[in-house]
């Protein structure tokens, strides 16, 4: 059987290859691959280890458990965890606040009306309720920190520490 010179040029690097695998197993790293690597080596390059390689008893302690490692993360920081930023809220910069007082530069009742919609008038039984956005109201009841006081038939009045807020019809 004749080899072309393509055959013998893989086979001699399928060779040379084979001879090095053996070498290395044998010659080079004797007690070397996966089996051999263990904590056990790392203990014998520790300092403070014995010639066999592991530490004395008493220095041995035992590895920290998952719960112990974030509680020593987070130890003392429970007074940082409310200043944590919301990392979807707009900058202060964009904010209608004044710069670290956290006051609103507009009254209340402006954003109130500007904030709600009143939509509807609905009469159930002879009791009026105002549609406001989406939800159903009746004297009495509190949206934002303002009361809704009385019902007319295209508006609704909305009270708060002595402010009035008059909300009318949506396109009226």
């Amino acid at each position: 059987m004749s080899l072309s010179k393509r055959q013998k040029t893989l086979s001699a690097v399928f060779l040379i290859g084979l001879v090095a695998l053996v070498a290395d197993r044998t010659v080079l790293r004797p007690s070397g691959g996966p089996r051999a690597a263990s904590a056990d080596t790392l203990a014998a390059s520790t300092p403070g280890a014995g010639p066999s390689g592991h530490l004395p008893a008493a220095e041995v302690t035992p590895p920290a458990t998952v719960a112990q490692r974030l509680d020593k993360l987070t130890a003392g920081k429970e007074a940082e965890s409310n200043a944590l930023r919301d990392p979807f809220a707009l900058p202060p910069s964009w904010s209608d606040t004044i710069a670290g007082k956290g006051e609103r530069t507009t009254d209340p009742t402006g954003e109130f009306v500007r904030r709600h919609q009143f939509r509807a008038v609905v009469v159930r039984n002879g009791e009026s309720s105002a549609l406001v956005d989406d939800s159903s109201l009746v004297p009495g009841q509190s949206l934002d920190g303002f009361t809704l006081v009385a019902v007319g038939p295209r508006s609704a009045l909305f009270e708060r520490d002595g402010q009035q807020v008059v909300l009318h019809l949506a396109g009226q």
